[in-house]
């Protein structure tokens, strides 16, 4: 069994994220799952948000004892991203905010929902016409 995270990145942690999701997800390219920050709060705080399906145990999983994956990691940059991990409660909607502190995930089947509860918006990107 299955669910979706959607889990908003600051920008000042992408790097380190990266090297954690590489610690938790299934293969090298998992290095790369937070892109770009175009998503930004009301303060105007940059994040990436990326979104994907875990396993029901993904809380336990994120919070456990890191191991290094066959294809390398960084492992002290994978520890400090661990250590801001936040899994918001959509019962105590001030616990799913975006933070520029924090690795802050939602758990649910609608991503846009979860995005809605991050309190983050997409960046319009500038037109050259």
């Amino acid at each position: 069994m299955s669910l979706r995270a959607t889990i908003a990145c600051p920008e000042a942690l992408i790097a380190d994220a990266n090297q954690l999701a590489s610690c938790l997800g299934l293969g090298p390219d998992d290095a790369q799952t937070y892109g770009a920050p175009v998503w930004r709060d009301a303060a105007g705080n940059r994040y990436a948000v990326a979104s994907a399906q875990v396993s029901w145990n993904f809380p336990t999983i994120a919070a456990s004892p890191l191991t290094e994956p066959p294809w390398g990691a960084d492992m002290d940059a994978a520890a400090r991203a661990q250590a801001v991990i936040r899994i918001g409660d959509p019962e105590a909607p001030e616990t799913c905010r975006a933070s520029p502190a924090a690795l802050v995930a939602i758990l649910g089947d609608d991503a846009w929902a979860a995005i809605a509860l991050l309190d983050v918006v997409r960046e319009v990107e500038a037109s050259f016409e």
